[in-house]
């Protein structure tokens, strides 16, 4: 709600604020690539999105989250946390608060990314091959896509927060061609009606079966 009252931001602060807030727990904690960001912005330059961050984080925004204040290795992160503030004065995050944002990044953001391959804080281009590369789309990236699907309804439904480990091989078995909308559909629906009779947090199985998979 502050952002769309705010003239302050343009239409390319705005989507990449969205797109940061798609991959974010309660705590608004979220790590996306660039390349992941450029893909769901459409913005095909780099310094667009890191110029737009800059932007969110001098107003309040969003906030880039310290390594030194979660570092628990020598080698600290190889890529930028952030959080998104739904609130100015809004709490840092938890240790376990970070921790928990990691189901939610795509599968190729979740395990730490080198600045140098697309952290948001390399304002330095990559390679049309390199860049290409990360953009790609397998079958396995399909199933990855519907197990993310599946996690991030199923929080919003119940709140429960589920480990991607968990979830992937039960992604595997569905037809790689089924669209994210159709899992978020019925992953909010099933999971509402089980908890309307007290029957506990669906499976994606459970989904796949309302679906008919």
């Amino acid at each position: 709600m502050r952002a769309a009252k705010d003239r302050q931001l343009n239409e390319t602060d705005l989507r990449v604020l969205m797109a940061l807030s798609a991959f974010t727990n309660r705590a608004g904690v979220c790590w996306p690539s660039m390349a992941t960001m450029m893909e769901l912005t459409d913005l095909k330059s780099r310094s667009s999105i890191h110029n737009a961050v800059k932007k969110l984080k001098r107003l309040k925004y969003v906030r880039q989250l310290q390594p030194k204040d979660y570092q628990k290795t020598k080698t600290g992160w190889k890529n930028n946390r952030y959080q998104v503030l739904w609130e100015v004065d809004m709490a840092l995050p938890s240790l376990e608060e970070i921790h928990i944002a990691k189901p939610l990044q795509l599968v190729r953001d979740q395990d730490d990314i080198p600045e140098s391959k697309g952290g948001l804080g390399d304002a330095q281009p990559l390679s049309d091959t390199r860049a290409g590369a990360q953009i790609q789309r397998s079958e396995n990236d399909n199933h990855s896509q519907i197990a993310h699907a599946y996690m991030r309804a199923l929080q919003a439904a119940t709140g429960q927060v589920v480990l991607f480990d968990n979830v992937i091989n039960h992604a595997r078995q569905m037809p790689a061609d089924i669209s994210t909308d159709a899992i978020t559909k019925a992953t909010l629906e099933v999971s509402r009606a089980r908890l309307a009779k007290r029957q506990g947090v669906p499976t994606l199985r459970d989904v796949a079966e309302a679906l008919g998979v």
